[in-house]
């Protein structure tokens, strides 16, 4: 399976979806991520591969052979990567999936709502263009805060919408950027950060264990939830 994730809007969690949710459900397929202005999911402590999206052709060759990958579109190379796509007729066949992460604030739901459009000019149809809802409180109704998204994919049908594909917001994402580290790294960990908090001689230290005490608990909400997303994202 390859997977596009992408939004003419920056700050809606591409990175969150590509490295997080995608990468380890999906064979820890490898990151391409396409991107000059944004910080990438290198930041997030993951292994990408850089490209502009002026180099769309070699994204292309690069993807043809294998048979995962993700795609992470930073805001600012959304335009070129579409224009190219259109210009390498068919390209877009190359990706089973086009995920478009969008969160509650009225000028990026607009904004989503063009990248839709977007995908549709190029000839991408309904099925492979789906959306993930992103930083939803567990208090709010998906249903509602996306209101207009639920009414045009009723209207329309030209995308896939479910509100079971929710990221709700988790501050283990803010601070795994702090450690640079993944939600995959931190869940692999099999340190008793607790014992050795009680071991711990200086404050450094003691600090540390606290901090990993407090991630790895976070990581395992967080997990919970980008399973149940995952399967129905894809189902």
């Amino acid at each position: 399976m390859k997977v596009a994730v992408l939004n003419f809007s920056g700050n809606v969690g591409k990175t969150t979806v590509a490295g997080h949710l995608l990468k380890p459900r999906m064979s820890d397929a490898p990151i391409y991520s396409i991107e000059s202005i944004n910080t990438g999911a290198d930041a997030d402590g993951l292994d990408v591969e850089k490209m502009r999206g002026k180099k769309f052709g070699e994204l292309v060759d690069e993807l043809m052979p294998l048979d995962t990958a993700i795609v992470d579109v930073g805001a600012s190379n959304v335009e070129d990567f579409l224009k190219l796509m259109q210009q390498f007729d068919g390209s877009h066949e190359e990706f089973d999936f086009f995920v478009v992460p969008v969160v509650k604030e009225k000028k990026v739901q607009a904004d989503t709502v063009n990248t839709i459009r977007a995908l549709q000019k190029i000839g991408i149809e309904k099925k492979r263009i789906r959306l993930v809802f992103n930083k939803v409180e567990v208090d709010e109704a998906v249903s509602d805060e996306f209101a207009a998204l639920f009414g045009l994919a009723e209207a329309e049908k030209s995308f896939v919408v479910k509100p079971e594909a929710t990221i709700y917001a988790n501050e283990v994402f803010e601070r795994l950027k702090a450690v640079g580290k993944s939600l995959g790294d931190i869940t692999a960990d099999e340190t008793d950060y607790r014992a050795r908090l009680r071991q711990a001689a200086d404050e450094d230290e003691k600090e540390l264990c606290v901090r990993m005490v407090a991630l790895k608990r976070l990581a395992v909400t967080a997990n919970k939830n980008l399973d149940d997303v995952f399967k129905a994202l894809f189902k």
